[in-house]
């Protein structure tokens, strides 16, 4: 990941936080978790934003960076920085990067931000734009440090059947070349032939797309669309789409398929003089009895090309086939069973450690078999680590490292994954819970 260089003052100190909580957890002997901020509750606008729910990036100093889809100073989501503590504090502060006015400029940021080498970020927002189908933006930080930074609209969507609509919880991803590729949920060529429905005959079924820098700062970025969706091939894409060193490639739709319930696919660039990518499903959801389906969120790379990711109710593993173009072969790690070990990890990126271990976290359950529907209920959701197999056996072990109870000071049903901070600490956000009940951003030390 790439680091804003204006950052790289302040190294040092979550190496002394994280030790702090690392002796903490020894003498406890359990994980520990931290409300590191907490999104106030102030009167209309909540200026600060409220509600998050995409996956953090952090930049080479442990700085946080996010999304909230609502609130902010017209109502319409913001980009916000979170800044570690200056000693001898421990207060971390937030900073708003830039907050959206519903119009030309985006609304409804649902995914998260990633940087590109200069320290930029992009993004993408579900609604507004030039015709109020979503947008790809850039955030350029100020030449000085605490200025303003300014967004610029890369593309605004604007519906089918020429472009697609709505990247809802859909992030961009850069190649090695400096293009962005994303997915939007809706939009494309309607498909009305057997296996399609009415969604995609009204809406499109969505689509894959490239956005190329132009030649000349400034200029306009060049958007192809890469792929239309129909309904056999799935429908309602969603997720930030990954590479694999070959250039391919990956993700998901949440819906449609063979099973109706959404499908893994892959994404083959053109050979040479040629311009169209190739397209193969790698796993249909619903193929085998003991897998679930209705994936939410993005996949994970890791290993000699092996693919992981979460339904609504389970991780899974897709393993590549042996020979070049045979099957691809799903395992189901964890069943989440909806009692202690929570419930609902759908819309979560997953992330490895050093040693293999996977994390992630459930919007519901956790300790007692609480299956938080409200902020009044016991129990909203977990963060939990799946340790690898030991020799001679197949199975993953799961362990609870945080039950996310319903109360003031906590976080409560957290709808994005964690990311791995240098130390081994984890960080994520919850949509609602913390000090004002309008959100968290929490650290996990396992």
């Amino acid at each position: 990941m790439t680091c804003k260089p204006s950052l790289l003052v302040r190294g040092g100190l979550l190496a002394v936080l994280v030790a702090m909580l690392f002796a903490a957890a020894a003498v406890a002997a359990a994980s520990t978790e931290t409300v590191i901020y907490s999104f106030p509750r102030t009167a209309r606008p909540i200026v600060t934003g409220c509600k998050p729910q995409a996956t953090l990036v952090a930049d080479s100093v442990g700085n946080l960076y996010g999304t909230t889809p609502v609130c902010g100073a017209f109502e319409s989501g913001i980009v916000f920085e979170l800044s570690l503590p200056a000693p001898p504090s421990t207060q971390w502060t937030e900073t708003v990067l830039y907050s959206f006015t519903g119009g030309s400029d985006g609304q409804n940021p649902n995914a998260g931000v990633i940087f590109d080498a200069a320290g930029n970020l992009y993004g993408t927002t579900t609604n507004g734009g030039a015709a109020g189908l979503g947008t790809v933006f850039e955030l350029t930080p100020p030449a000085a440090g605490g200025g303003q930074w300014t967004e610029s609209i890369l593309h605004s969507f604007l519906g089918g059947p020429a472009d697609g609509a709505h990247p809802v919880g859909a992030g961009v991803a850069f190649d090695h070349s400096g293009n962005l590729y994303g997915v939007t949920s809706i939009g494309g060529i309607p498909y009305t032939g057997s296996g399609g429905n009415d969604f995609c005959a009204t809406l499109g079924c969505g689509i894959v797309y490239k956005l190329e820098p132009p030649a000349t700062p400034g200029a306009p970025w060049t958007e192809t669309v890469l792929h239309y969706f129909n309904g056999p091939q799935g429908w309602f894409p969603i997720g930030s789409p990954i590479f694999d060193t070959r250039g391919n490639l990956y993700g998901e739709t949440n819906r449609g398929g063979r099973h109706i319930i959404g499908n893994v696919y892959r994404l083959t660039p053109p050979a040479a003089g040629e311009s169209t990518w190739g397209f193969r499903i790698l796993y249909q959801f619903g193929t085998a009895t003991t897998d679930s389906g209705n994936p939410g969120g993005s996949l994970t790379l890791h290993g000699d090309g092996v693919l992981y990711g979460t339904t609504c109710c389970d991780v899974f593993q897709l393993v590549p086939p042996a020979v070049v173009g045979g099957t691809w072969t799903e395992n189901v790690l964890h069943n989440f069973t909806g009692g202690n070990d929570g419930t609902g990890p759908a819309a979560v990126d997953l992330v490895f450690d050093r040693a293999g271990n996977l994390y992630g976290t459930t919007e519901y359950g956790g300790e007692n078999g609480g299956a938080c529907r409200s902020y009044d209920e016991e129990y909203c959701g977990t963060v939990f680590e799946l340790s690898p197999p030991a020799a001679g056996s197949a199975d993953w072990t799961e362990t609870i490292l945080h039950d996310f109870p319903a109360t003031a000071k906590d976080g409560s049903e957290p709808l994005a994954g964690v990311i791995l901070g240098k130390h081994g600490e984890l960080y994520g956000v919850t949509p609602i819970g913390g000090a004002g009940g309008e959100g968290a951003v929490y650290m996990v030390v396992p």
